[in-house]
């Protein structure tokens, strides 16, 4: 009897499993990562923000300088001094990561992550539609060319140090004594992770000075 229960139980407990799996894999199909729902909505707020107010300032003397298409034209014939540059880069960014990384051992990280994403995709939103709106397909490209490759590998950091507070803990989702990590492998785990994000992180530096420029500069061709 207690065997035909356990039977009974076994079954039900896989068909439940089956249930909860189904669930998750349609969820995930059918509903957007929340990640990138925060990440748009800031998109779509710099598009609305540039429209009630970033027009007005365009051909004004508010309007960044930086961005004026001699500005722009003449960075194909600037000639950097990489040195320089990579290490005020290296700085900046080094300082950038270190705030990631105690936002994500915050008590607020959830908070912190979005609001963090929020604001990349607000950003994001204004110079995107200041561009195209001053030069049209011109400005879509130029835009484009200020995030890559480095942005590839910046969006992997973050993606890497929030990775907990995004998908949970899975100790706490699977069933108790499911997975299991000693202390030793648990810390091995740690090491990698941080030995790949720091990989990351430096090659995102580096792509910036070396190509990003690049392609910047080729970009700027269009422009004169």
């Amino acid at each position: 009897m207690d065997r035909f229960h356990q039977n009974v139980d076994n079954t039900g407990n896989s068909a439940g499993n089956e249930c909860v799996r189904y669930h998750k894999i349609y969820y995930k199909n059918a509903v957007p990562d929340s990640r990138v729902l925060v990440f748009l909505t800031g998109f779509c707020l710099g598009m609305v923000f540039f429209y009630l107010s970033g027009m007005k300032l365009i051909g004004g003397q508010y309007f960044p300088s930086v961005l004026s298409a001699d500005s722009i034209a003449k960075l194909h014939d600037f000639d950097f001094y990489k040195a320089g540059l990579l290490e005020y880069v290296m700085y900046k960014r080094l300082g950038q990561l270190f705030f990631l990384l105690v936002c994500a051992t915050s008590v607020l990280k959830s908070f912190f992550s979005y609001t963090i994403l929020g604001w990349g995709g607000f950003e994001m939103g204004v110079m995107v539609f200041t561009l195209v709106y001053q030069y049209g397909l011109k400005g879509l490209l130029f835009s484009s060319s200020l995030l890559v490759p480095h942005g590839i590998f910046f969006i992997l950091v973050f993606l890497l140090i929030f990775h907990k507070n995004q998908e949970g803990d899975e100790k706490t989702y699977h069933n108790c004594g499911v997975i299991t990590e000693n202390r030793s492998h648990n810390k091995f785990t740690k090491v990698k992770k941080a030995i790949v994000i720091f990989t990351l992180w430096f090659t995102g530096i580096l792509s910036e000075i070396y190509i990003n420029l690049e392609i910047i500069k080729k970009i700027a061709l269009l422009f004169k």
